[in-house]
């Protein structure tokens, strides 16, 4: 019996052990979307319902006009407000490329319009919101780090390109030799200001390193 019991204490030792060096999935604060909480729940993250004590937002839906007020920093109803506070704290708030679909205005509205519109996305993105797709969310629910693009990657090529745009009527040539040279990241974002004049093999290196093209 003394030789069971060690026995027993010593399985139980070693799962004790076992779980502690096993990393806790983070918990997490869903808006919208009743499937998802199940989902995250049977992949062994904890669904909290009160957003403060949670790690992670997800926002698999919200109304469009909230993502405008958002950009403005004038949140108006409690979801909003939970998303820019939990952004103030540092949160990591994880939205559904659904939610805030401006790609399906893209033919109907105003050229001016939806560049506004592009201009909010790339704000709220800023601001520190990540975007994902159909399929991405456990990815980046275990990962440390955003697959959307960052601001940093438009900083980057502001400073690159910004000085030799500044004289008007002068275009900027972009090969994908400059490309390289500015030493861009993959899956980040750049946008084509006026003057500027991409090659065809410029824009095929951007698409080869998952870099979003805004016209």
């Amino acid at each position: 019996m003394e030789n069971l019991d060690h026995l027993v204490d010593l399985i139980t030792d070693r799962l004790m052990e076992k779980l502690k060096k096993k990393p806790q999935k983070p918990s997490v604060y869903v808006i919208g979307g009743d499937k998802i909480p199940d989902l995250l729940e049977g992949e062994g993250f904890q669904v909290v319902k009160d957003s403060c004590t949670a790690e992670i937002v997800v926002v698999e839906s919200l109304g469009f006009d909230a993502f405008l007020r958002l950009s403005s920093l004038c949140p108006l109803a409690v979801e909003e407000a939970v998303i820019l506070k939990s952004l103030l704290k540092g949160k990591k708030v994880l939205v559904s490329d659904n939610a805030f679909a401006i790609q399906q205005y893209k033919q109907s509205s105003k050229v001016h319009l939806y560049q506004e519109l592009q201009g909010q996305r790339e704000k709220l993105i800023r601001y520190g919101l990540q975007f994902y797709k159909e399929g991405q969310l456990l990815a980046l629910l275990e990962s440390n780090q955003a697959e959307e693009p960052r601001p940093e990657v438009k900083r980057v090529v502001a400073e690159e390109v910004s000085p030799k745009t500044k004289a008007p009527g002068k275009p900027v040539l972009l090969t994908e030799k400059r490309l390289r040279e500015m030493g861009l990241p993959e899956s980040g974002s750049f946008k084509i200001e006026k003057g500027m004049i991409v090659t065809a093999l410029a824009r095929d290196y951007l698409k080869r390193q998952k870099i979003e093209i805004i016209e």
